[in-house]
């Protein structure tokens, strides 16, 4: 097998086995099996199976960072180890199982604290939708969260605020033009042109 390493850091390498990616090590570590960078170097099986292990284990310390700062779902673990840290496909999934099983990824319950935070920011339905899929929540989970937390009484009151801040913000305009922006300002937050027009009226 032939080694190659790229510096990312001043501190780290990413490394490269027969030009796969498996990951990023320090280089503290890496300098047990080469003595240079940009260059190629040949690893034994046993060599490389040593340098598979370390890199796994040091991949696993940058999850759980990763993971300490704050709740994650499942796809941004899977996009944090793969474009972050270069981690080696096969990998991938085996990290990814064990924060699992130890409860330290579980996409139901970012889904709800996700949608909780984005309820207190006054966000309409859809664009909660839209921001749990960008996170590659599944449509049953997003489903399930949108139910039990965007009830008609918390949709009610969003909308609620809503029309009072863009009525701040359209104050200076007569009572049409302040409709007619206040319905193309809601409706591009996502918010259903008859529930405005609805609450418009009321």
């Amino acid at each position: 097998m032939k080694l190659k390493t790229i510096k990312r850091t001043k501190t780290t390498s990413i490394v490269l086995v027969n030009e796969e990616y498996w990951g990023i090590l320090p280089d503290k570590i890496l300098h047990f099996y080469c003595k240079a960078q940009l260059e190629y170097f040949k690893l034994s099986d046993e060599e490389a199976s040593k340098l598979l292990e370390e890199i796994k284990k040091q991949s696993w310390n940058k999850l759980l960072d990763y993971l300490a700062y704050r709740e994650r779902s499942l796809g941004e673990c899977q996009e944090f180890l793969s474009k972050k840290i270069f981690l080696q496909q096969e990998l991938q999934p085996i990290l990814l199982e064990k924060a699992v099983s130890l409860n330290f990824i579980d996409d139901t319950r970012f889904a709800e604290l996700f949608t909780d935070d984005l309820i207190r920011n006054l966000k309409s339905k859809a664009e909660i939708k839209n921001k749990l899929y960008a996170k590659k929540i599944k449509e049953d989970i997003i489903s399930k969260t949108i139910q039990k937390k965007y009830c008609p009484d918390v949709a009610a009151e969003i909308l609620e605020k809503n029309i009072t801040k863009g009525k701040r913000r359209f104050m200076s305009l007569n009572k049409k033009e302040q409709n007619e922006k206040l319905l193309n300002y809601l409706t591009r937050k996502g918010f259903a042109y008859w529930e405005v027009i609805e609450k418009l009226r009321g």
